[in-house]
């Protein structure tokens, strides 16, 4: 996570163009937690919120509900493998939280640290839940994709700059291991709310479940059996059942977003002289040089779907882990 640490690191740029999670995937979240209950109606019963990031101008930059009726954010720094810190607030089993949400941060993780500080953490009952996306693509121009897959991905361009959890992030948290050996229950699944209202309720998926790797001769710092291995569930979007986080881009708005890249710093660090023709169009920088294919082929398909002119609606497949502690 260096990249967002430095001081030359735009922030605020960054966090204008992510894409927002859609308020349905919450409900989701708070209904596996509650079984059942409506998420507007236990959102009120979260008492407090602490919001935990490594890098203080992340912090800086916290929001606060629109609604004063809800509880403030406690923003503090803090990372996922330190939960014990006093600095971090949080406390441990009765005393600790109900539910931890980790929004597209489960590829930075030390797998055996953080399972061991949630599991002191998290009181009995509690829930995990690790949210994750991947490459973005353009859902009505498929033949555009392949742009953004080269941009992010060939050796010539952004693929050697990324930080080592990028490979996580593409496979949407397959390398992840849960902190038990999971046998979901299917029944608890179709239970949950549809992303999409029309769509049906979330997928299943089943992978070749990665083991909880620990240093030799050191077992796991922690009691596996108090996580409820049927609970332990991944969702996720695949070629039959696409599960995408969408957003409407005006061209000013994508290149934002494309500029926002951790790896375009590293990149533009490794070449100045590349950095020096931001702006100069198709003689311009590498994002420069890709905006300009990427509008050419949208002129060429035209508005598609809901798209107006000089807009783009833009995708990322999206994944969610959760598991509960035993009551």
């Amino acid at each position: 996570m260096t990249s967002f640490a430095k001081a030359t690191f735009d922030v605020a740029g960054y966090l204008a163009s992510r894409p927002t999670y859609p308020p349905r995937l919450f409900d989701i979240i708070t209904s596996f937690h509650a079984r059942g209950f409506v998420a507007l109606a236990l959102a009120p019963h979260f008492k407090q919120i602490t919001a935990l990031d490594p890098s203080s101008g992340m912090i800086s930059k916290g929001l606060q509900p629109s609604d004063p009726a809800l509880p403030r954010v406690q923003y503090r720094v803090g990372n996922a493998e330190h939960l014990d810190d006093p600095n971090a607030g949080i406390g441990a089993g009765e005393d600790g939280v109900d539910l931890v949400v980790a929004g597209q941060a489960a590829h930075w993780f030390d797998y055996p640290k953080v399972w061991k500080q949630l599991t002191r953490s998290v009181r009995p009952g509690g829930t995990v839940a690790f949210i994750g996306y991947a490459e973005m693509v353009f859902p009505n121009h498929d033949s555009l994709n392949p742009l953004i897959s080269h941009h992010a991905r060939h050796p010539s361009a952004l693929g050697p700059h990324w930080q080592p959890g990028r490979r996580i992030v593409e496979a949407l948290l397959d390398p992840v291991p849960f902190p038990t050996r999971p046998d979901p229950n299917t029944e608890l699944v179709g239970s949950l709310p549809p992303l999409t209202p029309g769509q049906g309720a979330p997928t299943l998926s089943f992978v070749s479940e990665p083991v909880l790797a620990t240093p030799p001769g050191i077992g796991l710092e922690f009691d596996a059996d108090e996580w409820d291995r049927t609970t332990a569930v991944r969702l996720k979007s695949d070629s039959d059942s696409p599960w995408l986080m969408r957003k409407t881009f005006k061209m000013d708005q994508l290149e934002t977003y494309f500029r926002s890249f951790s790896a375009l710093h590293e990149y533009h660090e490794k070449h100045p002289e590349d950095r020096a023709k931001k702006g100069r169009g198709a003689e311009g920088d590498i994002v420069d040089r890709l905006m300009g294919k990427v509008v050419q082929g949208l002129e060429a398909d035209g508005p598609r779907g809901d798209e107006e002119q000089g807009e783009v609606e833009v995708g990322w497949p999206l994944v969610l882990m959760m598991i509960k502690k035993r009551a």
